[in-house]
C-alpha cells in the first residue's frame, strides 16, 4: 500500500494513530499524532484510516492524489530478518557427456544460498585475468556464465569467483566472497572427473573449496611474509648444524624451497628464489659471526638461476671471500662452498 503526506493513519502496534507530514526515508515516514508530537514510524507499523473517509471515497481519494508526490512502499515480507544459509559454488557441465572428448562445457554459478548474490566472474591463462562475465543471481537458483570449447578450457589455468551477499530489508552481512580454482590439471574429457550432484541432471564437476581456500590463505601471505618465516627457519638450523658440525668439516645450508617453507604451493618462481638468496644471506652473515672456515650452499643444479644469482651476490656484496664448487664427489654440480680463510 501506498502513503502520501496527509493521509490520516491508525498505528498497528500502539493506541491511536495521526497524520503523516513527512518522509524520513524510503521505509520510514513521519506521523504527527492527535496530541501535537510528531514520531516517526515504519511505513509497515501504520494503516490508513478510513473511519473518517469511509471505504466508499477511499479509490477516489488515491485515485486523486498529486502525481508527483513521493510513496513509501511496503514490503512486509522482505523486511523480515534472516540469517544466511547455503553456499555459492561454480560447477562446470558437459553439454554433451556421450561425446566428452568434443563436448563443449559449460561454467556455471549456483546459488545454493537464501540470499541474493552479486558476482564477477574472470579467468586467465598466463598471469592477466580477462574478465568472463557479471551480474545478479537470486537464491535457489544457478546461472549460465560462459560456454567453454574443450580446447578453450585447456588453455585457461584459473577462473576467480568474486562475489557479495544481499537481500532487502534486514539481514546479516556476510564477507565477500574471492575464491581462485585451477583448471589447468583438470581432464575435463574424461568422464571420471563429473560425478552425480543435486544440482543437475547430468553428472557435472563441482569446484572444491578447500583446494581454492589454500590458494586464498597463500594470497594473503605477502613475499616478506615469506622470507621473514625462512630466515627465522634458517637462523635455527644453521645454530643447529654449527652444534652437531664435524670439527673442521663445512657447514652445510640445503637451499631447495622445500627444506625452507612447509607449504610453497601458489609461489611464483620469482618468489621462491628470493625466498632461498634470503636464507642464503642469513646462513652467510650467522657462519661470518661465528668464524666459521668454510660454508657449502646446496643449491641444486636446476636452471641455474639460483646458481649464477648467489654468486653474484658474493661477488658484489662479498668480494673478500672466496668461493668454488663443492666438492663434486658429495654433491655433484649442485653446491658451492665459500672460505672466510
Amino acid at each position: 500500500m501506498n502513503y502520501k503526506i496527509g493521509d490520516k493513519v491508525r498505528f498497528l502496534n500502539d493506541v491511536g494513530g495521526g497524520v503523516i507530514v513527512a518522509y524520513v526515508d524510503d521505509k520510514t515516514v513521519s506521523v504527527e499524532t492527535d496530541d501535537g508530537f510528531e514520531i516517526p514510524v515504519l511505513a509497515n507499523e501504520i494503516l490508513l484510516d478510513i473511519s473518517e473517509v469511509g471505504p466508499e471515497s477511499l479509490g477516489s481519494k488515491q485515485n486523486n492524489k498529486e502525481e508527483d508526490a513521493p510513496v513509501v512502499k511496503i514490503k512486509t515480507e522482505d523486511y523480515r530478518y534472516k540469517e544466511f544459509k547455503g553456499q555459492v559454488l561454480l560447477a562446470i557441465v558437459p553439454e554433451n557427456d556421450k561425446l566428452l572428448h568434443v563436448s563443449d562445457l559449460m561454467l556455471y554459478i549456483i546459488n545454493d544460498s537464501n540470499f541474493s548474490l552479486q558476482f564477477i566472474v574472470s579467468h586467465n591463462d598466463s598471469h592477466v585475468f580477462e574478465f568472463v562475465d557479471q551480474g545478479v543471481v537470486e537464491p535457489d537458483t544457478k546461472q549460465l556464465v560462459r560456454k567453454y570449447t574443450q580446447s578453450g578450457l585447456g588453455k585457461i589455468k584459473e577462473i576467480k569467483l568474486q562475489a557479495y551477499f544481499f537481500k532487502e530489508g534486514l539481514y546479516d552481512p556476510q564477507p565477500p566472497l574471492n575464491k581462485l580454482f585451477t583448471v589447468d590439471d583438470i581432464s575435463f574429457y574424461k568422464a571420471a572427473v563429473f560425478s552425480d550432484n543435486e544440482y543437475f541432471n547430468n553428472k557435472a564437476y563441482i569446484f572444491d573449496y578447500k583446494e581454492a581456500d589454500l590458494k586464498e590463505a597463500v594470497e594473503q601471505l605477502s613475499k616478506s611474509d615469506f622470507i621473514k618465516v625462512a630466515e627465522e627457519k634458517s637462523k635455527k638450523e644453521v645454530k643447529l648444524q654449527a652444534k652437531k658440525r664435524v670439527p673442521n668439516g663445512p657447514e652445510e645450508v640445503d637451499l631447495h624451497i622445500e627444506a625452507i617453507v612447509d607449504d610453497f604451493a601458489g609461489l611464483s618462481n620469482g618468489e621462491i628464489v628470493d625466498i632461498q638468496m634470503g636464507r642464503f644471506e642469513t646462513a652467510l652473515e650467522t657462519a661470518l659471526r661465528s668464524k666459521a672456515e668454510r660454508i657449502v650452499f646446496i643449491h641444486g643444479v636446476g636452471n641455474g638461476k639460483l646458481k649464477h644469482d648467489l654468486r653474484n651476490k658474493l661477488d658484489r656484496k662479498y668480494p673478500d671471500l672466496k668461493y668454488q664448487d663443492a666438492s663434486f664427489k658429495e654433491y655433484g654440480y649442485g653446491a658451492t662452498m665459500v672460505s672466510f680463510k
